[in-house]
C-alpha cells in the first residue's frame, strides 16, 4: 500500500538592507511602535477583534501617528496578534520592535538588488545584499516581511512555506 501526504517546510530568508537615512528607518520604527502601544491601550479596554479595533482607532492612528492606511492596518493586526494568546496581559511593544510590511508597504527589485520601503519620511529606495540561494526564493516571494532592527543594522525576514508531497510504502496487514 502506498500512502501520500504533504509535509509543510518553513525557510525564512532574511537580507540585509542598508538605507541611506538610518535615522529616517528608526524613526519610522520608534513612529509604528509607538502607534501599536496607544492600539494597544485601546484594544485593552474595549476589543481585541481585528475588524472591531480597526473601526475603533484607525482613523485616529493615521492622524496622530501620521501613518500611512497600510502602515495603520498592518500596526492595529501586529495588536491583534499579540493579543491572541491572552487579553488579560497589557503588551507593550519596543520601539525597536520588528514591523511588518506587506507588498503594499515593500517591494523588491532583485535586478538591481534594491528594495522600496515606506517610512515616515517617504518612500525611501535603499540596496540589499543577499546570496543566490536567498535570491531565488525571494524571486517567489508573496506575502509579509518583517522588518527588523538589531546590532545597529537593518534586516528584512520573510518565512517561506513549502509543500512537498511525500509518498510512504507500507506492507499491507496480514
Amino acid at each position: 500500500m502506498v500512502l501520500f501526504y504533504t509535509s509543510i517546510t518553513r525557510l525564512a530568508v532574511t537580507v540585509k538592507v542598508s538605507p541611506a537615512d538610518p535615522d529616517g528607518l528608526r524613526r519610522t520604527f520608534e513612529t509604528a511602535n509607538g502607534a501599536c502601544d496607544w492600539i494597544s491601550e485601546q484594544a485593552h479596554h474595549k476589543t481585541f477583534r481585528q475588524l472591531a479595533l480597526d473601526k475603533l482607532v484607525y482613523y485616529q492612528v493615521r492622524e496622530r501617528f501620521g501613518l500611512s492606511a497600510q502602515m495603520a492596518v498592518r500596526g492595529i493586526a501586529k495588536v491583534v496578534d499579540a493579543y491572541a494568546l491572552n487579553k488579560r496581559t497589557k503588551r507593550m511593544f519596543r520601539t525597536d520592535g520588528a514591523f511588518p510590511y506587506d507588498e503594499r508597504i515593500l517591494s523588491w527589485d532583485l535586478e538591481s538588488e534594491t528594495v522600496s520601503l515606506w517610512t515616515v519620511a517617504g518612500r525611501r529606495r535603499m540596496p540589499f545584499e543577499c546570496g543566490d540561494g536567498q535570491r531565488t526564493l525571494l524571486e517567489r516571494q508573496q506575502g509579509e516581511s518583517d522588518l527588523i532592527y538589531r546590532r545597529q543594522a537593518f534586516y528584512l525576514s520573510h518565512s517561506f512555506r513549502f509543500r512537498r508531497l511525500s509518498a510512504a510504502v507500507t506492507s499491507p496487514r496480514l
